[in-house]
């Protein structure tokens, strides 16, 4: 059996202090609802929720990874199937002619590319693959991806798990399958440790192996004690009351982390990770109350709840 936590191929066991992450975790409290609690600037507008991110540098490819040790990977990297109700293309939101279906197509295989990437760097780093094999699975994983999606030149199809785990196995066979799955459950951790390293790197405080490895833990630690749960079923699902309850999920996720991150990183990459995870709340905060208001002022319009994806992601509907 495949440890649930990474430390490099070998796939060590790793277990910190866990008198550590319950001591400070004892001593956290929840400040307000869904807000982080430390606040030193004024909220950003709710529209900036929408917008591009400033930084978008590609992310490395696993060979770069490997040579460079620049970052982790994971799981909001795995084909999602998208509905009708995503969000319009930026282009048509813009007025703009629509892309010719070759360049559109060729367009999103590069986006699913990026994502897959994104989602699964250090995965295959611990999946310890031959290079064609990796290789072979980065192509089904993007063609997955680009067959779920909901696009302007298709309806996407949902991909059922048998099938798409005989499609993996077809080219990393039944064993290695079998190892891709079980690493696979904690694919939030490898694609959330992703984005740390890469916003260290970004701001000239790489993480070495070891702190992604560490970081990785961290995270696979914090979620087994503090899980996503579903709010009370009382909970009208399009009431600010449930999307209150999820978002504070998010910042006690955020706040927790942060608590044990100065165990792995150094003040100056704490305080950089802090910032991101500040700024990340404010951006659910604002856009959540912005939300609240215009509901407010037209109560017969159906506006839907919109939340920011983590790390500057596409925003989506009622995040689960």
């Amino acid at each position: 059996m495949l440890s649930p936590h990474r430390g490099g191929s070998k796939l060590k066991y790793m277990r910190r202090g866990t008198l550590v992450l319950a001591s400070s975790l004892a001593a956290a409290t929840v400040v307000g609802a869904v807000v982080y609690g430390l606040r030193s600037q004024q909220p950003s507008s709710p529209v900036a929720a929408f917008q591009s991110p400033t930084e978008t540098a590609q992310p490395p490819s696993p060979a770069d990874v490997k040579q460079n040790e620049p970052a982790s990977v994971a799981k909001e990297g795995r084909p999602k199937e998208q509905s009708p109700n995503d969000p319009v293309d930026e282009r048509r939101a813009r007025g703009l002619p629509p892309l010719d279906e070759a360049t559109e197509r060729e367009r999103d295989r590069t986006s699913a590319l990026r994502e897959v990437k994104i989602g699964y760097t250090l995965l295959f780093d611990d999946l310890d693959l031959p290079e064609q094999d990796e290789k072979d699975l980065i192509d089904v994983l993007v063609d997955m991806w680009t067959e779920s999606a909901w696009t302007s030149y298709q309806q996407g199809r949902k991909i059922g798990e048998q099938e798409r785990s005989d499609r993996i196995a077809a080219v990393i066979g039944q064993q290695k399958l079998e190892q891709f799955l079980e690493l696979q459950k904690n694919g939030q951790a490898y694609w959330e440790t992703y984005q740390i390293a890469l916003l260290l790197q970004r701001r000239g405080a790489p993480t070495t192996p070891a702190q992604r490895d560490e970081m990785f833990d961290v995270l696979v630690d914090v979620r087994a004690q503090y899980p996503y749960t579903s709010p009370p079923e009382e909970l009208d699902r399009n009431s600010a009351e449930y999307m209150a309850y999820r978002l504070r999920q998010m910042d006690d996720f955020d706040r927790h982390v942060i608590e044990l991150a100065p165990s792995v990183l150094s003040p100056t990459q704490v305080a950089y990770l802090f910032q991101a995870y500040d700024r990340m709340s404010r951006e659910r905060i604002d856009l959540f109350e912005w939300q609240k208001k215009m509901r407010a002022e037209r109560p017969d319009h159906d506006f839907g709840w919109m939340s920011p994806a983590r790390w500057n992601g596409p925003t989506r509907r009622n995040p689960e």
